[in-house]
């Protein structure tokens, strides 16, 4: 061998060496972290009581029978927007009177025979959304035998 070809083999092994040793380097990548913070806030809601209800009622005893009519002209409803609300009129346990409204005004009568005693007579309001119900707002009225009467709440 001559020393030409000595020196072309060293200097392929230091170029294999120097390869080997580089090339790794360069490939390495590196990766960062560049966290930002979230802005969704997740919380609950429930459904609320309703308050600051107002209206009016009327009993009267026209001939043989008794009867109220409840007029609901407004009221407060801190739940979830898109709420339904029922309306029920009761007699004891007995249903007189129910409906719905998306809006929180309405109007409930009924009526009984004249039993020549005081009625008590009770208004109930539930908002209502996607089958959950919230507390029952009530509002209870007696009416005379045989008279008139007016009132607001």
């Amino acid at each position: 061998m001559i020393t030409f070809d000595r020196c072309r083999r060293a200097a392929c092994v230091v170029l294999v060496a120097v390869f080997l040793v580089l090339v790794p380097s360069m490939a390495t990548a590196s990766f960062t972290s560049t966290s930002k913070e979230s802005t969704l806030t997740v919380s609950t809601d429930t459904m609320e009581l309703p308050t600051t209800v107002k209206g009016s009622f009327t009993c009267t005893s026209p001939g043989t029978s008794e009867a109220i009519s409840f007029s609901i002209t407004s009221f407060t409803d801190a739940g979830p927007t898109g709420s339904t609300y029922t309306y029920t009129l009761l007699r004891g346990t007995t249903v007189k009177s129910t409906g719905t409204s998306t809006t929180s005004a309405k109007t409930l009568t009924g009526s009984q025979p004249d039993d020549r005693a005081s009625t008590t007579w009770t208004m109930t309001i539930r908002a209502g959304l996607a089958g959950w119900t919230g507390p029952v707002y009530t509002k209870t009225v007696t009416c005379n035998s045989a008279s008139s009467s007016t009132g607001t709440f």
